[in-house]
């Protein structure tokens, strides 16, 4: 099906000069996909340039927005007073039937505020969840919340599981995903008064196939499909399973850059060396669900490059394919959420 995709070209630690080369990229390898790109129209003609494939150009359109969203604006100065910037716009074209879905690296914070101020939530959902995919041995597997709410009740991070696992079952093709709750131990015994409340409010709920408890190093080896936990938390996971890969990837580069023999044997080893280093490149998950609002909403990590940025686009394209919220909704209402 076609796709429109709304972008935020101004945030993000390298703004235009990255989401411009990453939209060009998406929309070469994407036929079906037209973008709306909000910005400074000055910045994005020059990034754009004037040598691009009159094909794709069609599909491409720029609309000027006044300001931007600054990394240290305040969520709720941002709602009061840059309803023109182009984060804001971006997010309005989905409200408006314009876009099927949108896309920013700007402020996390100001994201969750004018998303929640523009399409509000779906039914039964007190506050969205930051979501995204997180590799295992046996494939991806869902993690959230990932900062989106940093302190939660054990109500709310129910919601997150049943948002979690229906999300699983759509987009990741699981027909009953298991679902953990991130915990300092697998102990039935283990974990705080918020960790034991939901975890009695998991075990009740017939449409969730809890398996209990899940340690931190859990989350890469395919012990549940979906893990639950609050925003803290699983930020700290977030940042902390980042920079592990991030080292690796610099061991390896270490070492195929060695003495003469290391790098015989890093050129023997060729192509599984790469295949190993992609495997864990942060920047290939990059792109995170904003599960729980009434449309898609796509955070991409503020310090992505190119290649990251574009993998978020990819992460926008496959929800709008799925027309995510649109199925959720339904199924949410069913089960009086």
């Amino acid at each position: 099906m076609p796709v429109r995709i709304s972008v935020d070209a101004m945030g993000g630690d390298f703004g235009p000069s990255v989401v411009v080369a990453a939209v060009k990229a998406s929309l070469a390898a994407n036929s079906d996909v037209t973008a709306l790109l909000y910005g400074d129209r000055d910045i994005l003609a020059s990034e754009i340039g004037d040598d691009l494939d009159a094909e794709l150009k069609s599909r491409l359109e720029v609309r000027h927005s006044p300001s931007l969203v600054d990394a240290d604006d305040k969520p709720s100065v941002v709602v009061r007073s840059k309803g023109d910037s182009s984060m804001a716009l971006a997010i309005r074209a989905i409200a408006d039937g314009e876009a099927d879905a949108c896309i920013s690296a700007g402020n996390t914070g100001a994201l969750m505020a004018l998303s929640l101020f523009n399409l509000g939530t779906l039914s039964g959902i007190s506050r969205p969840a930051i979501c995204s995919e997180i590799p295992t041995d046996n494939g991806p597997c869902l993690l959230l919340d990932l900062g989106a709410n940093l302190d939660c009740s054990a109500a709310q991070l129910s919601q997150f599981a049943t948002l979690g696992s229906l999300t699983a079952q759509k987009l990741l093709g699981i027909s009953m995903p298991s679902v953990g709750l991130l915990n300092v131990g697998s102990e039935a015994s283990k974990g705080n008064g918020l960790i034991q409340a939901t975890a009695e409010l998991l075990e009740a709920d017939p449409s969730i196939n809890y398996q209990g408890f899940v340690e931190g190093d859990g989350i890469f080896q395919a012990v549940a499909d979906v893990i639950v936990c609050d925003g803290f938390s699983g930020n700290v996971a977030l940042k902390a399973g980042e920079g592990v890969a991030k080292l690796i990837n610099r061991r390896i580069s270490e070492f195929c850059l060695g003495n003469w023999w290391l790098r015989l044997v890093s050129l023997l080893m060729g192509n599984r060396l790469l295949q190993l280093k992609s495997s864990i490149q942060p920047s290939l998950f990059n792109g995170a669900y904003l599960l729980g609002l009434n449309g898609v909403v796509v955070k991409s990590h503020g310090a992505a490059d190119i290649l990251g940025f574009t993998a978020g686009l990819d992460t926008a394209i496959k929800a709008a394919r799925h027309q995510l919220p649109s199925i959720l909704s339904p199924i949410l209402k069913k089960n009086n959420y």
